[in-house]
């Protein structure tokens, strides 16, 4: 097991399945594919009603090697990815400055031990207490410095191209650099809400995968300046619709943390009673999986 994961005292939870001036970034893709993107705003049809993006409020990253020795495109389980080796790690730049409230949304086929590194945001993925499975975890600052954490997203382990290794979800990261706090999704669900960004001089502004015991493939990556997700207009990662439904308003972008909170804990009570609607966009296939062309993300 990577070191940096081996440092846990892990809080197992109940799981389940499942532009202003912009510095160096991906270059924009202005042409939609809902077959291959899968998050409903950045979809020529997407969730009824949704207003899309602006395609200069979104990159969709080329996932080129970006000089690394170490990885390569190539195609596998049915896709384009690109392919970071073992124990090795591939790096993009984030849009903006670092100021701005920033969601950024991924596509993985991990191993144990794979990491990623998000401006202070980081995840885990590493055994899970279920048998055959991989969980995602997230490493949070306390008072003894920082602690795995168990997310309760467990993938169960297949043969893709020959190894074993997962399949996640699609996620995405929304970084709020202001409250000094992220959030995570999984589809259109919210997972974690307000967890502290880790901070310090070695955090950078990049989104980093490290690849674990084995390689990981990168099948998509997309940065917005917007919710890809939902309308979000005061930015706080929460369904306007919902906000409006349950308060007959939209929170006040400054809000006090803990109104966001509580806001975010009755959106995922309500997520819980009724799960969201299901991602649908190309995943990798497993190797005794008939090939089809859309699968739920």
């Amino acid at each position: 097991m990577n070191a940096s994961l081996k440092r846990t005292s892990l809080s197992i939870s109940s799981g389940f399945l499942a532009f202003g001036f912009l510095q160096a970034q991906p270059a924009p893709s202005a042409a939609r594919s809902p077959v291959s993107r899968g998050l409903p705003r950045l979809a020529d049809t997407g969730k009824p009603g949704a207003v899309p993006l602006a395609v200069s409020k979104f990159a969709v990253d080329d996932l080129s090697s970006a000089g690394s020795a170490a990885a390569a495109r190539s195609r596998k389980a049915g896709l384009d990815v690109l392919t970071v080796g073992a124990g090795t790690e591939w790096s993009r730049p984030l849009r903006g400055l670092g100021r701005e409230s920033l969601f950024v949304s991924f596509l993985l086929c991990a191993t144990e031990s794979t990491i990623i590194e998000i401006a202070g945001a980081r995840l885990g993925v590493t055994l899970s207490p279920a048998d055959g499975y991989l969980q995602s975890m997230f490493d949070e600052p306390d008072s003894g410095g920082l602690r795995w954490r168990s997310l309760g997203l467990h993938a169960p382990i297949g043969k893709f191209a020959g190894e074993e290794r997962v399949s996640l979800p699609l996620l995405t990261v929304h970084l709020d650099p202001v409250a000094g706090v992220w959030s995570l999704y999984a589809g259109m669900r919210l997972v974690a809400a307000s967890l502290p960004l880790i901070t310090g001089p070695n955090i950078q502004h990049k989104f980093t995968l490290k690849a674990g015991k084995g390689d990981a493939w990168v099948c998509q990556l997309i940065m917005a300046d917007e919710n890809p997700l939902y309308e979000d207009e005061n930015a706080n990662g929460i369904d306007d619709a919902f906000e409006r439904q349950r308060r007959g308003f939209v929170l006040a972008a400054n809000a006090s943390p803990l109104e966001r909170r509580a806001l975010a804990e009755e959106w995922r009570t309500s997520q819980r009673a009724l799960s969201p609607p299901p991602l649908f966009g190309r995943r990798p296939v497993p190797d005794d999986a008939p090939t089809a062309p859309r699968r739920g993300i």
